[in-house]
């Protein structure tokens, strides 16, 4: 029986994977997708609980799915790593962990349900003109504040030949950015011996006009793998653009967190990476208020960050999480702290970016035009920088002068038309 399904999804890149493939499964299966509760026969939620204040925002969208009283499938972490959250707020709701995501059409028509693994690069998705393909689910390391772990659980490497065959199936459906993702991109094919710069170059030799964006990495496995990691990024159709976390700029805060590397190994890294890849954006995460953070210990990392000066840089207070040690830990601060450390940290975050950026008024780049804003049709550059414009078509590859900046994009004239 054909059913008709409304889907919200939350969260991070690889949330958003695993929601194209339940719409790809959806499709295969002659099931609709449609846009609204109302028009809909079964609801579906990819959730997010990487911190309380998301972990609400879940509990709230839930409560509303129930109040329609249709049937409800959680989808996502809660469903994996807070089951019982989840049942309590909607008792009658069908959990579907990460790695069940390719049963979302067996759930729905109400047949058996077997709990199997299954190489996620072999499922069929929804594509987009830009397809998140996850290449990992899962993580080698354990993080002392990280509830996605218990979500996702250990690094677990798709095969290269069927993330070759989704990108190629993406691209040949219209898709012109694909975005490699995982927990931790850079230890891809640690467990299984596969090789991530054959991946990628497999990926980069497919004909078409598109570009390729790496996912997040842990400063460990970029450590272990620089050179072949550098390779990549070098790559003409990979954009210059690597997703580092700091997370901390003190050494005793970085211990509590069990991230494994100093602020100077962090540093070099950077250092390192910037001078084998001129112009590489970077983009960074830092955790204020983690538990005994003194004011001293956030002034270490304000200086950290003050050094190395990303180009995007993603500011959260802790968050206690279940099931987490950091949650266990004593000296807590208090809100008003917290928030006063987020402030400041965000007024300074604010200075770098809108100076990195002012740096690229008068220089010219070729830019991929992917969406419309209002009036701005908006694309991106080789070091992944936004670019907004005032012409042009989604789908457009054009050289442009950057005549403006703000902190969070360029401002560009088209050169001419390739």
């Amino acid at each position: 029986m054909r059913m008709k399904v409304y889907m919200e999804t939350y969260g991070c890149a690889a949330n958003q994977g695993d929601a194209s493939i339940a719409k790809g499964v959806l499709a295969e299966k002659g099931h609709e997708l449609v846009e609204e509760i109302d028009n809909a026969d079964v609801l579906v939620i990819f959730t997010c609980i990487v911190i309380d204040k998301t972990e609400q925002r879940m509990l709230h969208r839930m409560r509303i799915f129930g109040e329609s009283g249709k049937p409800v499938i959680v989808a996502g972490c809660m469903a994996s790593a807070l089951p019982d959250v989840a049942k309590k707020t909607l008792p009658d709701a069908v959990l579907l962990p990460p790695n069940s995501v390719h049963q979302i059409s067996d759930i729905i028509e109400n047949k058996n349900v077997k709990d199997y693994p299954v190489d996620k690069a072999l499922l069929p998705r929804e594509v987009s003109m830009r397809t998140s393909i996850p290449i990992s689910d899962g993580c080698r390391y354990n993080c002392s504040y990280c509830i996605t772990k218990r979500a996702r659980g250990n690094l677990i490497s798709y095969s290269k030949g069927g993330i070759v065959d989704a990108v190629r199936d993406a691209l040949g459906k219209g898709c012109m950015e694909i975005r490699l993702t995982a927990q931790d991109t850079a230890a891809y094919g640690i467990d299984s011996g596969a090789s991530f710069l054959s991946l990628v170059d497999k990926i980069c030799s497919t004909d078409g006009n598109f570009r390729v964006r790496i996912g997040m990495m842990h400063p460990i496995s970029l450590k272990r793998r620089t050179d072949e990691i550098v390779g990549i990024l070098l790559k003409k159709r990979v954009y210059g653009f690597i997703h580092l976390p700091l997370q901390s700029g003190s050494n005793e805060i970085l211990k509590k967190m069990r991230r494994g590397y100093t602020v100077e190994d962090f540093m070099d890294a950077v250092s390192d990476i910037r001078k084998k890849i001129p112009g590489v954006t970077l983009a960074t995460d830092v955790i204020v208020a983690f538990p005994s953070e003194s004011e001293e210990q956030f002034e270490e990392t304000v200086n950290t960050i003050k050094k190395i000066r990303p180009d995007v840089i993603n500011i959260t207070r802790f968050s206690p999480r279940p099931h987490t040690d950091a949650k266990r830990m004593e000296g807590r601060i208090d809100t008003k702290t917290a928030k006063e450390r987020s402030r400041k940290m965000t007024e300074i975050v604010s200075q770098i970016t809108l100076e990195n950026n002012r740096k690229c008024i008068g220089k010219s780049y070729n830019v991929v035009i992917f969406e419309r804003r209002g009036k701005w049709m908006v694309g991106k550059t080789k070091n992944y920088k936004s670019v907004f414009i005032e012409e042009g078509n989604i789908g457009d590859i054009t050289d442009m002068d950057i005549t403006g900046a703000t902190e969070t994009h360029l401002l560009g004239n088209r050169k001419y038309h390739i």
